[in-house]
């Protein structure tokens, strides 16, 4: 048997001014016989798609594996070229079938639902006689019209996404089945008309924890092969915005439409709460909370500034000097030239910098620093947590900074694959610190950092700072939208 392998990815925020072109997904890009070795024993879709493949002796054919990040709407180029790749690398391959790593979320300047038609351009050059599954982003905003390209689609059960390797493995297993004969293939999509903005998606408690726990109480019915549900992402004005919940049977389209039905209505009632029910604390009230309580913690106090995507927000900053906050870690603000300024400066110098809000966008502006060097160097390591395991990290040029006693991590790069926030202890420990040293430490992650911080930290503080991504919706003008999703309000 011979199985065709590829990804392509992005989250794409379409209010963000501007395109995400091809240098983006070129930066970090695998190739060939690279898909397999690179991801091989990681945990993403591909890396479950090889462990698979792999101790079944299934041939593969991998072509390419191009993600770029959470930035603006992306431009046509990319997906010209990367579908391209895909339907060359493809043709004429006698494969029994292909395996792919999609988002779910990205949105090109011609297309909404771009995943369906990165399946369909696929389908132009293998032909529809062979299975095409794809694994997909617990965050994606799917239309129907997938399941008619794909044969089945597959989300992660897991925000933080701890299950990325497995969703691969389920859907490699899913495919050799299918390509065997062994199973026939039903399935069915229901959406419930509700859109979750991602920092009420942490799976690891309600209402999304019950939602996923019926999920798998389904994939316990005889007859049921599996079951997602994809949560949305917010942020993206297009047709197919909102969760959905999706079902594969082996051969009984009836039971597939009673599972997304059930999943669909169970998640319509909790619309309300996926929405967070006001567990927002303002900036200034949030910082000066976690002030107060690290003054007799044991354990470090989180700051999750979940609205910033381009990690370069300066909200959060200007509030912890404004309260004259100290031992505070703030890894990862992301700013190219003052990161290379005060590497040029050296280790030891004192520097007075601007720092922050280089995106232009939703970003609070610079933030003038004046403070010391404590590192600076190129940031580059692999990956130890969870989610990063195995995966090269490349911070790009990094410094740390002492600023009243708040320790400043600058860096170059939004770090590719893995995005830019704190998701795990490596940006601190990986440089010579300990996450324990510090009294709060400030993450812009949504929901991925909870997997470590969790149970290492004594308070999380949610703050409801300005940014690319509120929770607050009606920040942005929907014009895509249909009537009736909630809690989209048109325009």
């Amino acid at each position: 048997m011979k199985l065709g392998i590829a990804g392509l990815g992005h989250e794409t925020i379409t209010f963000w001014p501007g395109t995400t072109g091809l240098e983006a997904f070129k930066r970090d890009e695998l190739r060939g016989r690279d898909v397999v070795e690179t991801r091989r024993g990681t945990n993403t879709p591909i890396g479950g798609f090889v462990d698979v493949c792999e101790s079944q002796g299934v041939e593969m054919l991998p072509v390419c594996a191009a993600f770029g990040g959470v930035t603006a709407t992306v431009a046509d180029e990319v997906f010209d070229y990367y579908v391209g790749e895909m339907k060359r690398g493809f043709a004429g391959g006698s494969l029994d079938g292909i395996l792919l790593e999609l988002h779910g979320a990205m949105v090109t300047e011609s297309l909404q639902d771009t995943e369906t038609h990165i399946v369909r351009g696929i389908r132009e050059a293998v032909g529809y006689d062979i299975p095409i599954m794809a694994a997909l982003d617990l965050h994606a905003n799917l239309s129907p019209a997938i399941l008619e390209e794909a044969t089945m689609v597959f989300g992660y059960h897991s925000s933080p996404h701890l299950d990325r390797a497995e969703t691969g493995r389920r859907a490699a297993r899913a495919m050799l089945a299918t390509a065997k004969g062994e199973i026939e293939p039903s399935t069915a999509i229901a959406k419930p008309g509700v859109v979750v903005p991602s920092v009420f998606s942490y799976t690891g408690a309600p209402p999304s924890s019950e939602i996923i726990g019926r999920v798998e109480e389904w994939m316990k019915r005889p007859g049921v092969l599996d079951a997602s549900m994809f949560f949305s992402f917010a942020w993206a004005d297009v047709h197919q915005l909102g969760m959905a919940a999706v079902a594969l049977t082996d051969g009984d389209p009836d039971l597939a439409r009673e599972v997304v039905d059930d999943l669909s209505g169970f998640a319509w009632e909790r619309r309300e709460a996926l929405n967070g029910g006001g567990s927002l604390h303002a900036l200034d009230e949030g910082v000066r909370r976690a002030i107060k309580r690290s003054r007799d913690a044991r354990k470090p106090v989180v700051i999750l500034d979940h609205a910033d995507r381009t990690n370069d927000t300066t909200y959060v900053l200007r509030e912890l000097m404004a309260q004259g906050a100290e031992n505070a870690a703030f890894p990862l603000l992301w700013d190219p030239e003052a990161a290379e300024a005060c590497a040029e400066a050296g280790v030891g110098a004192t520097v007075d910098v601007e720092v922050g809000g280089s995106t232009g966008w939703r970003d609070g502006a610079p933030v003038r620093v004046r403070g010391r060097v404590l590192w600076a160097g190129e940031g580059r390591y692999l990956g130890s947590g969870p989610m990063t395991k195995g995966l090269p990290v490349d911070q790009g040029t990094t410094a740390i900074l002492d600023v009243d006693g708040i320790w400043l991590q600058l860096v170059s790069r939004r770090i590719g694959i893995t995005g830019g926030a704190l998701l795990d202890e490596d940006p601190i420990t990986q440089f010579g610190y300990k996450t324990q040293d510090f009294d709060i430490i400030v993450t812009k992650s949504k929901t991925h950092f909870r997997a470590v911080y969790a149970p290492i930290s004594e308070e999380i503080i949610v703050v409801d700072a300005p940014g690319q991504c509120p929770a607050d919706l009606s920040a942005f003008e929907y014009r895509n939208v249909p009537p009736g999703v909630y809690p989209i309000t048109l325009t």
